[in-house]
């Protein structure tokens, strides 16, 4: 199993913050290891403990190193993420869209904690890197303000309360003449 380990790719922003932690082949498929970190402010953490449910989406694209804007990227891939409180139960619910699979969780920052955990993402096949093409690594997180009900929308995208979003992390994929 070939390993590479990312420069750092480490970016800070006032809400969210992404770490590409390693590149490893897994069954002639590039994945990812990544951890986002989550720093909810109280008017968003407020709408979760009355039930409204907060999707977070990390963008993942990979594109050839020195390519026009125009060009279309190697790869281009959103995973959604649901955070939703049960009054009932007192629990914390992290629902992966993409697995169709659900944890609960007894505190709130151990939700947080496990939605930012990204483990073996699908970044492209082995068949997919041209030898001698060098490649990088884009990610993004957001709040996705679409998924929030219809009412609370229009105040979500006029107040910075709702804007939560990192910076884009960008390394380099494969910086060699040849893929690990």
């Amino acid at each position: 199993m070939a390993v590479l380990v990312l420069l750092p790719g480490l970016l800070w922003a006032k809400d969210f913050e992404i770490r590409p932690l390693q590149i490893r082949l897994q069954d002639e498929v590039y994945v990812l290891d990544a951890i986002a970190h989550y720093r909810l402010n109280g008017t968003v953490l407020e709408a979760l403990e009355h039930g409204v449910p907060l999707t977070m989406v990390l963008r993942l694209q990979v594109l050839r190193k020195g390519a026009w804007f125009w060009e279309q990227d190697e790869v281009d891939v959103h995973y959604y993420r649901v955070l939703s409180f049960h009054a009932l139960t007192g629990l914390y619910e992290v629902f992966d869209q993409q697995q169709g699979r659900s944890q609960s969780f007894v505190t709130r920052d151990l939700a947080i904690s496990a939605m930012g955990d990204f483990q073996g993402l699908p970044v492209m096949s082995v068949r997919q890197v041209e030898e001698g093409v060098s490649y990088l690594l884009e990610l993004h997180a957001q709040l996705d303000i679409e998924s929030l009900p219809l009412t609370l929308r229009p105040q979500a995208y006029l107040t910075k309360d709702w804007n939560l979003s990192s910076d884009w992390s960008i390394s380099p994929l494969f910086s060699s003449e040849s893929p690990p």
